[in-house]
C-alpha cells in the first residue's frame, strides 16, 4: 500500500484552528513504515472538470488556491495508485462539503470528486463510501445525476432518525450493506475520523475502524481486484492519528 504524503500538506493556511496541520504531520509518522508518494498539484484541468470557474477564483482571492490544489493533487495521485495497489492520500484540507460552486466546513475544492473524474475512463462503476461523522453534501451535490458514481454516506440523516440511536455495530453493519448492495469497479473512501468516542461523534473505536478497513480490503479483493484508495477527511482529537493507523492497517 501507498501512502500519498507531502511536507506541504504541513503548511498554514486561513481556516478553522481546529484543522491544523498536526492532524497529518503526525499521522506521517505513524504510517511512516508505509511506501510515501509525493503528489503534485492537481492541474487547471483537473479541478475545472469539477469546480466552476467562479468558485476556484473566490478560492484564489482568499489565498487557499496553493492548499487546495495540492490537497486535490494528493487525491488524484491516490486515485491513480489505486488502479495497481491500494493508496491513501493523507491529505488536507478536506473536500467533501465542497460543491461545484460553493464550499463550506474547511473544505475548499472536493478532493473526492476531482480524483474520481480524473482516473474516469478506468472504472464503469465506483462506489464512494464517505465514512466522516458529517454528510458529505458536496460530493452528493455533484455526483447527484450520475448512474455509474454510488456516495454512500454512513450514518448519515435518514427520514426514520435511526440514526439516533445508532451504535458502532449498526454503524458497521451499514458498512457492509453498503459494500453488498452496490455494483462498482473501485472503491473510493472518503475517510473521516470524527465519529471516534473521543471526538465529535463519540461512537467508534480504534478496532472499529480496523474492521472498517478490513470490509473495504476484503470486499474490493473479492468484487474489484482490490482496487481501493482513501482519502482523509474529517477528524480532530488528538487521537486522529491512532485511528488512521487502525483504519490504514485494515485497509491496507
Amino acid at each position: 500500500m501507498i501512502v500519498v504524503y507531502s511536507r506541504g500538506f504541513e503548511e498554514r493556511y486561513p481556516t478553522n484552528p481546529v484543522e491544523s496541520p498536526d492532524r497529518v504531520r503526525l499521522a506521517a509518522q505513524e504510517l511512516s513504515w508505509y511506501e510515501f508518494f509525493e503528489p503534485s498539484p492537481a492541474s487547471r484541468e483537473e479541478i475545472a472538470a469539477v469546480h466552476t470557474a467562479g468558485h476556484v477564483e473566490r478560492v484564489m482571492i482568499r489565498g487557499l488556491y496553493e492548499a487546495a490544489a495540492l490537497a486535490a493533487g494528493g487525491a488524484v495521485a491516490a486515485a491513480r495508485i489505486s488502479l495497481r495497489e491500494p493508496a491513501f492520500g493523507l491529505i488536507r484540507p478536506p473536500g467533501h462539503h465542497a460543491s461545484s460552486d460553493h464550499s463550506w466546513g474547511m473544505c475548499f475544492f472536493n478532493n473526492m470528486a476531482i480524483a474520481v473524474k480524473a482516473i474516469r475512463p478506468h472504472f464503469r462503476k465506483a462506489l464512494i463510501l464517505d465514512i466522516d461523522l458529517h454528510f458529505g453534501d458536496g460530493t452528493v451535490s455533484i455526483f447527484r445525476w450520475d448512474p455509474d458514481v454510488s456516495v454512500v454516506n454512513i450514518g448519515a440523516i435518514d427520514v426514520n432518525f435511526d440514526y439516533l440511536k445508532l451504535d458502532s455495530s449498526g454503524y458497521i453493519e451499514q458498512v457492509e450493506n453498503a459494500l453488498e448492495s452496490h455494483e462498482y469497479d473501485i472503491i473510493c473512501v472518503s475517510a473521516g475520523f470524527d465519529t471516534y468516542r473521543l471526538d465529535w461523534g463519540g461512537m467508534l473505536d480504534m478496532d472499529d475502524y480496523r474492521k472498517i478497513g478490513s470490509l473495504i480490503r476484503d470486499a474490493s479483493e473479492e468484487r474489484c481486484d482490490g482496487r481501493r484508495f482513501a482519502l482523509l477527511e474529517g477528524g480532530y482529537h488528538q487521537d486522529l492519528r491512532y485511528c488512521i493507523r487502525s483504519f490504514v492497517s485494515g485497509f491496507e
